[in-house]
Order: C-alpha cells, then structure tokens, then sequence
C-alpha cells in the first residue's frame, strides 16, 4: 500500500499499534466509500416536486367591462320620461327613455289610411279586369281593352305594395319613440332631461350601459413569464397553458378576491417596444366587487405538470 505509512513504535507494542492503524484506515476508507456512493445517488434522483410543483406568477392588472354600449336615439324628438336612476340594472329590452309620440302616431294613421285607399282601387281594378276577361271570352270585347285592365291591376297591386312600406316605416318610427336597452348590464347617468330635443345623429349620446357580471380583467405578462409558463407546462401551445390555468386577484385592500376566473384563449396582444404582452381574463362579479378601472394584481396558478 502505497499510500500507507508505517509507523513504527521502539517497543512491545509497535506490531498491535500497527494493527490498530491498518483497521483505522481501512475502517475510513469504507465509510469514505459509502459516503461517495450515497451521495451520488442522493444526486441523482430530483428533489422531491422540482419537476412538477405547480407555478405561481403575479402580474399588475385593471377591471374593465365586458362589453359597454351607449344608448343613442334612432329617431328625432323631445324626451317626455326617463325610466331609471344611475348605477341601475336593466335587462335587454327595458324602456330607458319615452319620447313624445303624437307626430309619430299622427304618421302611423295617415299611413294607414293611404293603404286602405290603396287596397280599394286594387279591388275595384281586380273587378274591372274580370269583367273584361269575362267579356272577352264572349267576344264581346276587345283585346286591347282587356289587356289595359290586367295592366291596371298590377300598378294599382304595386301601390299597395309601397303604402304598406311607408305605414310599416312610420310604425317603426313609433316604436322608435321607446328607447330600449340594448343589452343587459348596469346603465349610467342620464345625459339628457325630460323636455330637451334629441337628435338622430352619431353624436348624440342619450346613456352608457356596461355590462359587469362576468367583469374582463386586462394584466400584462412580460413575454419571458409567458416562455416560463409554456415551458413549465411542457408545451407550445399558448391554449393548452390557458386551459391549465386558473387566476385569482389580489384586490387593493390586500384581500383575495373569492371568485377565481380564466385566461380568454386568442386574446393576446403584444407591445413590441417592450415585449409585454397584454392578457385579457374573465371574473364572474354577481355582487358588484369589481368596478371598471379598478388596479388590481392577477395571480396565475399553473397546475403541477409532468413530462
């Protein structure tokens, strides 16, 4: 052994301190033999949930609505009632505002009236060019004249026709005096009063509806989490991360909100001076918590993934 030193003792007792010495040493060398062995199995197996423990990643966040319309008029005229208060819920098809209706009224009847007129000159036409067919088979009239009368009862038919264009056009006219909304969701303040004059043009703004239950949530990502999400989900496919994810929020009072939501698949979009990306997400909000323009933190949990 080349690497062992006797050591050797001038007296008696110099063969057992030998002894003693080669047991030491081989005795350090097995225990040395069985550390080494151990550890490199201890490094070779993975910690414990390295591989698949689950993602959680924080990003900044603001509450906006799902979708948000403004109410506008379709017909011109003076607003006679308002049917709300501010921060109301309404369904689709509610009356928001009623708008004095007599002219329109006064159209519908004028209209009507010109199609009844319309409909007896298409029968006395009818009547006159059955006449002259019955004439004709006799031969007690001629072509010509029964020709005219078939030709009559077809410009008296188209007439009828437009009449019943222009009172269906002046109903809806009248309908048009009831202002209803156009989807469901919390409606604002008024823009207008009872007895101001509102016109049917792009401008003119009557109120504002948001629908807030479900509520959007828009964070952004810096796109190296996004490559850190996809990578921890094994996968590529920005969807399937999606799919596997859940978001929480973090309100600005520091409590959870206690609804959780999910990521919109698609709704991504990208500033590319900073490679930030824009996520939009979906919270249920059945109790108003959430209102638009609310800062809040989006917390991603991403479930535990294996290879």
């Amino acid at each position: 052994m080349k690497d062992l030193t006797i050591v050797r003792y001038p007296h008696r007792g110099s063969a057992k301190a030998v002894k003693s010495a080669l047991n030491l040493y081989f005795h350090s060398r097995a225990r040395a033999a069985r550390v080494l062995a151990l550890s490199i199995v201890i490094w070779l197996i993975p910690p414990v949930g390295s591989a698949s423990e689950a993602l959680e990643q924080k990003f900044d966040g603001v509450v906006v609505p799902r979708q948000w319309v403004q109410v506008v008029p379709q017909v011109s005229g003076v607003v006679s009632r308002i049917l709300f208060v501010p921060g109301q819920r309404v369904s689709k098809g509610d009356v928001l505002f009623e708008m004095d209706a007599d002219d329109f009224a006064i159209d519908v009847r004028i209209a009507q009236s010109e199609l009844d007129e319309a409909r007896a000159r298409l029968s006395l036409a009818q009547d006159a060019a059955a006449r002259q067919a019955r004439l004709l088979r006799q031969n007690a009239t001629a072509q010509q004249l029964a020709r005219q009368t078939e030709i009559e009862v077809e410009i008296a038919r188209a007439k009828v026709a437009n009449k019943d264009g222009t009172l269906a056009k002046a109903q809806l006219a009248l309908s048009r005096t009831r202002v209803v909304a156009p989807l469901s969701g919390t409606i604002g303040r008024p823009h207008v009063a009872p007895g101001a004059f509102v016109e049917a043009i792009k401008d003119m703004v009557l109120a504002e509806i948001a629908q807030l239950d479900p509520m959007e949530v828009s964070f952004h990502v810096p796109y190296a989490e996004r490559q850190r999400a996809l990578d921890r989900a094994w996968t590529s496919d920005a969807d399937e991360v999606f799919d596997k994810s859940t978001l929480s929020l973090e309100l600005p009072s520091d409590r959870i909100y206690e609804l959780s939501g999910k990521p919109e698949p698609h709704g991504e979009e990208i500033d590319q001076s900073t490679d930030v990306m824009t996520v939009w997400s979906v919270f249920p909000n059945p109790h108003n918590v959430l209102v638009p323009g609310l800062k809040v933190h989006v917390i991603s949990h991403l479930a535990d993934q294996t290879p």
